[in-house]
């Protein structure tokens, strides 16, 4: 680190890719958590581990199979798979288990039970099958090069196929909710099952559907992820406190929120390591408690602290429902 300090323009716009990566990483998660709380009402404490399990089914599918198809296809195969798989775990789950509590007292706090108890049982599970060491789960070479380099700067193939392939998913779900008849009735839904009852909709169908589609995009997630990281059965603990956190700023029960809020706080989460590298700080505070070491570890406080914020200004959140938190 240079002694006066300062940030390259390179290094600033490598933060920012960084930021976009891990913002729509945020995104795919945070929207699979609210549409099942907007029209289920359910907070989902279990979204973690349906993440992690996708991760691992996603290792399973491109470690047997790579010999056979190569690690390309093997890989666009876990792609396909783990969102389909993860499917019919959430809406086997949703028909043998949460549809039990179902116009039953305190049904929310017993939905929340039932999702926390299986945070803690898909773990254990997955240790069970898969062992308690983490698995890597390689780059396809592919996507083993660089798009654009210079400096500091890395645009990596990987990281930009994060991005594309989320951009794609959040238009496509965008129409899904919004321009067909399934997403009419699930709006329908959310905002007065009753009536939708009434009018003779299968309101169980629709409801299995989209807890379905939730941990779908949950798994998907975690089989996007792996690459950059190690497959383990730990690895849906965190995020799932980041998830929540992109959820409570951008707004329950909205579509948009949990976009815009998974995007600002990536660029919060990117840039706040680079505060430590100006001259102000390599100057000044160098040897305090805010000198470069602290802003190197502050990310993830300073998510907390803008969902704080955002609470006591606004406690629905930037584009929640009112009184989605009731």
């Amino acid at each position: 680190m240079p002694t006066t300090g300062g940030v390259e323009l390179s290094e600033f716009v490598q933060h920012l890719f960084l930021g976009l990566v891990q913002g729509s990483f945020w995104v795919l998660l945070a929207l699979g958590l609210s549409i099942i709380f907007g029209l289920m009402g359910i907070i989902n404490f279990g979204h973690g581990a349906f993440y992690m399990l996708g991760a691992f089914v996603g290792y399973t599918v491109v470690s047997s199979m790579s010999s056979i198809l190569g690690p390309n296809v093997s890989f666009i195969a876990a792609l396909i798979v783990v969102p389909i798989a993860l499917y019919f775990i959430g809406t086997i789950l949703e028909k043998y288990v949460v549809s039990r509590i179902y116009n039953t007292e305190n049904e929310r706090f017993s939905g929340v039970l039932i999702m926390f108890g299986m945070s803690i049982f898909l773990p254990d599970f997955v240790r069970m099958i898969w062992g308690r060491t983490g698995r890597p789960l390689n780059i396809p070479p592919m996507f083993q090069f660089s798009i654009l380099k210079s400096g500091m700067l890395d645009i990596s193939a990987y990281r930009s196929f994060i991005i594309i392939t989320t951009a794609i998913l959040v238009l496509l779900l965008w129409l899904l909710i919004y321009r067909t008849n399934l997403g009419m009735m699930i709006r329908a839904g959310t905002n007065n099952n009753t009536m939708v009852k009434v009018l003779g909709i299968n309101v169980s169908k629709i409801w299995r559907q989209t807890f379905g589609l939730g941990i779908a995009l949950a798994g998907f997630s975690g089989i996007m992820i792996s690459p950059l990281y190690s497959v383990d059965a730990t690895m849906g603990e965190l995020i799932l406190v980041q998830t929540f956190i992109v959820v409570v700023v951008g707004g329950m029960g909205s579509f948009i929120g949990p976009v815009i809020g998974g995007l600002i706080l990536g660029q919060l989460w990117a840039l706040t390591p680079l505060i430590g590298r100006t001259q102000f700080v390599v100057q000044n505070l160098t040897g305090t408690a805010f000198g470069p070491d602290f802003w190197e570890k502050a990310s993830d406080i300073f998510l907390f602290i803008v969902m704080a914020v955002i609470l006591l200004l606004r406690p629905r959140g930037l584009f929640g429902q009112e009184g989605a938190f009731d």
